[in-house]
């Protein structure tokens, strides 16, 4: 081999050495998620006045998504109760623009949420257990107080819903659903689709 050979051998090399390596930055602080607000830009609704009319009659609904197009006008929203986000409910309504169809899907909970808001876990103490159950891998991370469907059948008799706390990785998928008040995990995924 002449030294142009060996410069364009040793040149790939280093492309290729530092092409596989993936510096995972050491996060400088979490964030705690609080807001209650709607999360997009609802003005677009004033179209459908019965959409901003379900809004001012369940002001726990706060707006996450909006379709607005040539077949119809929708929103998807999270369910509050208390001030706190109930993880998993939903209330989606859509509207289609040509038959001026209704569609609604309602998941909010049936029954009034009985848990008191004293939590155990400070958010400190969560994030120590959600480390521990998941390799976050120096990511920062949110987290948020809220009600979680918690099916407890095999350590408790009734189905209810539980205070918890939710950690997440910002930027991925990981995440660790845990008791507020005894740190039981209830739910985690590590982020890795198979």
């Amino acid at each position: 081999m002449n030294k142009f050979s060996v410069k364009i051998v040793l040149f790939t090399l280093l492309i290729v050495t530092h092409s596989c390596t993936k510096d995972h930055q050491v996060c400088n602080g979490n964030v705690e998620i609080k807001d209650t607000n709607h999360l997009v830009d609802i003005s677009v609704l004033k179209e459908v006045p019965a959409m901003l009319d379900t809004l001012a009659k369940y002001p726990e609904l706060k707006v996450t998504s909006i379709i607005n197009d040539q077949y119809q006008t929708g929103m998807t929203c999270n369910y509050y109760f208390k001030g706190l986000i109930c993880f998993g409910a939903s209330y989606s309504l859509n509207r289609s623009k040509r038959e001026n169809y209704w569609f609604c899907q309602d998941n909010r909970p049936k029954v009034v949420i009985s848990t008191n808001l004293d939590k155990k876990i400070e958010y400190q103490k969560a994030l120590e257990i959600a480390k521990k159950e998941i390799d976050f891998k120096n990511s920062c991370l949110s987290y948020q107080l809220g009600f979680y469907y918690a099916d407890t059948s095999a350590i408790e008799t009734p189905t209810s819903y539980k205070l918890v706390w939710n950690v997440k990785s910002i930027g991925g998928s990981a995440y660790v659903v845990l008791d507020a008040k005894s740190g039981f995990v209830y739910s985690k995924f590590d982020g890795v689709f198979q």
